[in-house]
């Protein structure tokens, strides 16, 4: 693989932040016959809480009756469909699948299973289930073993990988060449790089899920103990800070294989991997140590004792480097343009951790300088680029705990819902479908990451962004132009994930190992950046009758790493939404 398409690979996405403000010409729809008309329904929903089915036409059917029957055939629900089609702008997807856009509402829908017919034509068959978003949460947890690294159980996938971990050497800084013991926690994605950002951002999300979602938290809290267990590692002295352990053009130039077989590998860059680590203003960083700051403040929420006071010792220096450096880390693969939004994560978590008034009030200036005062909408949300939505809800106290004191848990509030308002913007403004987010690398995560900031909103009282929450969470369950559940295909417990992913791009797959059954990956994209990405191997995509220029899924292809790579980051912001629907 070339160095360009390596370091693209491991982004996982450009970095999120042109903002609804992008401005671009209108494209006027393809001349290319439309498909017949389709109706996309979300293939599992939980009741109460079902997102409405989508249809998309090629002729105008305002008026027409939507008709939902069970699976003895028998009529139980029945409704007039209404107009969901998206003015033209120069927000919107410039092309769409078709003219237009209706929707037929199901939520009053009790558990069964359904078929929805207009004019004719029926939806896939769809089941509505008590538990089914804690069914949901459940698929997303297998990529937490496949990726788990060092001695972190990760059968049936692979055996103990990267054991020489545990004598790496740093390459970097001041004190190069000394070796530092970093086995354990996750590799990243396709790749077997282990990243301190992403392994944070997902502990930090797993210690949230688990204090809001009881009927999982020790499942949950388990599998944060590996991320944690590695940023510990981390930060073995107090002025060694790691960001990276693995060189990003030798792992990719290795390709696909056995992680448990790298320590015997003949190249010295594979068994003997090297780390690097925060070298003051030549590398940045505040951005990593922030999170770790966050995820290690979570994680000493519910601990107590020595342990306690060594993660709360830990945060609190990793903290310390951050508002420090005041300088993103400059890195090959998930380059960020702020840290503030990191930085006020980790000062709410140290002050729910600690009671601390100092870590409250600073965490509201950060968050107040991130966000413009919530006037930079587009950045109040959880995808691990822009994650301001999650100290907002910390301190507003929608998050599983109480607020902060009024002063700083008002203005907090008014910056959540902020970023509520910018995502339900997204819903309604870039296509009938509701995708929560613009067309670019992670389309998948970013929805999810707008639905959970919609959630954590709607949870503060003075708006209902429900409506909006529910259509963005039904693009990813199914209600999208293709009809699949952006999931790699198979069954995760008693989850069934119905279409979905089968050219997953992962190590498992080059090796025949298990499918990750349930994990998320990077998803639709526009054809200009898979084609991008794709030249160094493949031939151009070849659109479906059912993409657009602005997004291709592409499932067949395992080469396609921009929509079929499972990483890490991709599935942490679905953990946290599930588990707060699952919770109720």
């Amino acid at each position: 693989m070339s160095v360009l398409a390596a370091t693209l690979l491991l982004a996982g996405g450009a970095a999120v932040g042109q903002g609804p403000a992008t401005a671009r010409p209108v494209i006027e729809a393809p001349s290319l016959a439309q498909p017949a008309m389709k109706i996309r329904v979300p293939l599992v929903a939980a009741p109460g809480d079902v997102p409405p089915a989508i249809i998309g036409s090629p002729t105008a059917i305002s008026g027409a009756t939507y008709k939902v029957y069970d699976d003895t055939n028998a009529l139980v629900l029945t409704g007039t469909v209404a107009t969901a089609t998206v003015a033209p702008s120069a927000d919107r997807d410039a092309h769409e699948v078709w003219s237009h856009y209706y929707s037929a509402p199901l939520n009053a829908l009790t558990p069964g299973r359904y078929q929805v017919r207009v004019n004719g034509v029926s939806s896939a068959y769809f089941d509505v289930a008590t538990g089914a978003w804690g069914d949901v949460l459940a698929t997303l947890l297998p990529v937490f073993r496949a990726n788990a690294d060092g001695s972190e159980p990760a059968t049936p996938y692979h055996g103990p990988s990267h054991l020489n971990d545990a004598t790496s050497k740093i390459a970097n800084g001041p004190h190069a060449n000394t070796a530092i013991d970093v086995r354990g926690g996750w590799m990243d994605a396709g790749d077997q790089l282990k990243f301190t950002q992403t392994i944070a951002f997902a502990t930090a999300m797993l210690e949230l899920a688990g204090r809001n979602e009881a009927a999982t938290r020790s499942t949950l809290y388990a599998k944060a103990a590996i991320g944690i267990r590695f940023l510990l590692k981390a930060h073995p002295t107090s002025d060694i800070f790691v960001t990276q352990v693995g060189n990003a053009t030798i792992d990719h130039n290795y390709g696909f294989r056995d992680p448990a077989t790298d320590d015997a590998s003949a190249t010295q860059g594979i068994s003997h991997r090297k780390t690097y680590v925060i070298n003051g203003s030549t590398t940045g960083g505040s951005d990593v140590a922030a999170i770790a700051a966050a995820a290690l403040a979570l994680e000493a929420e519910h601990r107590g004792g020595a342990y306690r006071t060594q993660l709360l010792t830990a945060a609190e220096e990793w903290l310390a480097k951050a508002e420090a450096l005041k300088k993103v880390w400059i890195n090959c693969c998930y380059q960020q343009d702020t840290w503030r939004d990191d930085v006020a994560f980790a000062h709410a978590a140290l002050w729910r951790a600690t009671g601390d008034a100092a870590h409250a009030q600073a965490a509201l200036a950060a968050l107040n300088t991130a966000t413009s005062g919530g006037g930079d909408g587009w950045r109040i949300t959880a995808d691990g680029y822009d994650m301001a939505a999650l100290p907002a809800a910390e301190l507003c106290g929608v998050l599983g705990a109480p607020g902060a004191p009024a002063a700083i848990r008002n203005p907090a509030c008014a910056i959540l819902v902020a970023g509520g308002d910018n995502s339900a913007w997204e819903v309604a403004s870039r296509t009938g479908f509701g995708r929560a987010g613009q067309p670019l690398w992670g389309a998948v995560r970013n929805d999810l990451a707008s639905a959970l900031a919609m959630e954590l909103a709607d949870r503060e009282g003075s708006q209902n962004f429900t409506a909006s929450r529910r259509r963005a969470t039904g693009w990813f369950l199914g209600v999208n132009p293709w009809g699949v559940r952006m999931q790699v295909v198979g069954r995760s417990g008693a989850a069934a994930v119905t279409g979905g992913v089968t050219g997953v791009y992962h190590w498992t797959t080059g090796i025949g190992a298990p499918r990750i059954t349930g994990a998320v990956p990077g998803g639709p994209d526009t054809q200009a950046e898979i084609d991008s990405q794709r030249e160094w191997c493949c031939a151009p995509i070849v659109l479906s009758s059912l993409d657009t220029p602005e997004q291709v899924y592409h499932r067949d292809d395992a080469e396609d790493y921009v929509m079929n790579e499972i990483g890490l980051a991709y599935n942490a912001p679905g953990l946290l939404l599930f588990a707060l629907l699952s919770a109720g």
